[in-house]
């Protein structure tokens, strides 16, 4: 009997090894497309792009230059207005100043004048003569406090304020020893002469130049308003023209009403600002070559006047040896006479000013005379004719009264004119801002229109 041998199946191959396939644990997640300000900034660039692309975008571009230079125009001229108003104004205090400190020079050599002239009477002095001196220290000292109000001459005018009180004091010491007879009265009146010359009047000389640069600067800026407005008016029809030229190609429409209007309101605003700017400046420089220039020439003319009266008394009291007196006189006389004749040239015959010119002639012609009786011995002729009702003290009073009505009317005139010239340039100031405004609304409107037609 046959016995059979079972055999058992082979095993099934192993399965084959499992790839490195990562879980989803282990998937890292997907990079982000870009960050939020990212994708704002592209979103915007394509908003942008899409805005100023085609003939739309450059409708819209040429709208905002338009409403952009419409507006600086209308703001940049109400600036350059204002700032000319300010200019003007500036010239106005500053020549208001100079007249002040020009007043506190003649009231200065005006007292010194007198307190010399009353020397010459010996004694008691005239009470006339006394009113005149304490009447213009009395101004001198008002003045002083006015003009100190500004800052910067407030020094100079302190150092000046300390020399007319030392001047005071010297003035008193002279003549309570000439009323007594004492000559030394006439070295304190030297002295206090010299003070007045030495310190004084030279820091107020300083003063005077300071003051006559500040008003020409001021007087003088009306040429950068002048040509600020004509480049803002170009810049602002070139930008309202082009809108008009490009949208009468592309839309086949030869006119856009509010765009005309736009350009209109520049056109009118710019040149009525142009054309008070002109006649402002006009008025300004009519103020600096007229009252102006007289009211300077009048108060050299005057300081010069009293220093020369003051040094024909000083002659006299020195007694034949005042010779460095009368060069004085000689000199400051000189001063005051190229100072009429060079600034008061074309006066008319009949005014204040010839008037002034005549009557200081008329007394330095008296001085030589008073000259001519002391250099021959007659020293009390020539004292007479020096004080109260004499020759040459009259053609001198004749001299500052005429001078003095002549000083006054160009000071008033001066600032007359330049209020004048300074008033229209405010509210002219203010319709080129509104122009500017009405200018701006009206172009993004013009060029809006025809957006809304294209589309």
């Amino acid at each position: 009997m046959t016995s059979s041998v079972t055999t058992s199946p082979p095993p099934p191959p192993s399965p084959p090894p499992a790839a490195n396939v990562p879980s989803a644990a282990n998937v890292p997640p997907a990079a982000p497309a870009g960050s939020a300000p990212e994708r704002a900034s592209t979103r915007a660039r394509e908003l942008f792009a899409g805005a100023v692309s085609g003939t739309p975008g450059r409708m819209r571009v040429l709208a905002a230059i338009a409403l952009v230079v419409t507006l600086a125009f209308g703001v940049l001229g109400f600036l350059a207005l204002l700032r000319f108003h300010s200019n003007v104004e500036e010239a106005r205090r500053n020549a208001e100043q100079l007249v002040r400190i020009q007043s506190i020079r003649t009231n200065l050599v005006k007292a010194d004048a007198n307190a010399t002239n009353a020397f010459l009477v010996g004694g008691l002095e005239p009470p006339a003569v006394r009113d005149a001196y304490t009447n213009g220290i009395a101004a001198t000292a008002r003045t002083l406090a006015q003009a100190s109000a500004r800052s910067d001459d407030a020094p100079a005018l302190e150092r000046v304020n300390r020399v007319l009180t030392q001047y005071t004091g010297l003035i008193e010491a002279a003549r309570a020893n000439n009323r007594q007879g004492f000559p030394v009265g006439a070295a304190y009146l030297r002295q206090a002469s010299r003070a007045l010359r030495d310190d004084a009047l030279p820091a107020l000389a300083t003063l005077v130049q300071a003051e006559r640069r500040r008003v020409e600067d001021s007087t003088s800026a009306a040429d950068s308003a002048r040509d600020a407005l004509i480049l803002f008016l170009v810049l602002a029809l070139v930008a309202l023209v082009a809108p008009q030229m490009y949208l009468s190609r592309k839309t086949r429409r030869t006119f856009n009403k509010p765009l005309l209007a736009a350009t209109a309101v520049v056109i009118v605003a710019g040149l009525l600002g142009l054309g008070v700017v002109t006649w402002s400046k006009g008025r300004a420089d009519e103020a600096r070559a007229g009252p102006y220039r007289q009211t300077v020439a009048l108060a050299t003319a005057r300081i010069g006047g009293f220093d020369a009266k003051s040094a024909e008394a000083l002659t006299l009291i020195a007694r034949g040896s005042g010779a460095a007196f009368e060069e004085r006189f000689q000199s400051t006389a000189a001063d005051a006479s190229a100072a009429i004749e060079r600034d008061l040239v074309g006066a008319a015959p009949e005014s204040a000013q010839a008037e002034a010119a005549a009557t200081f002639a008329d007394y330095v012609s008296e001085h030589q005379k008073l000259r001519s009786l002391d250099e021959n011995g007659q020293h009390d002729q020539a004292v007479a004719a020096a004080t109260g009702n004499g020759a040459a003290n009259q053609a001198f009073a004749r001299f500052e009264r005429a001078s003095s009505r002549a000083l006054t009317a160009e000071a008033a005139d001066l600032s007359d004119d330049l209020n004048q010239a300074a008033t229209p340039l405010v509210v002219t100031a203010w319709l080129l801002l509104l122009a500017g405004l009405a200018a701006a609304v009206l172009a993004w409107r013009g060029v809006s229109e025809r957006l809304r037609e294209y589309r």
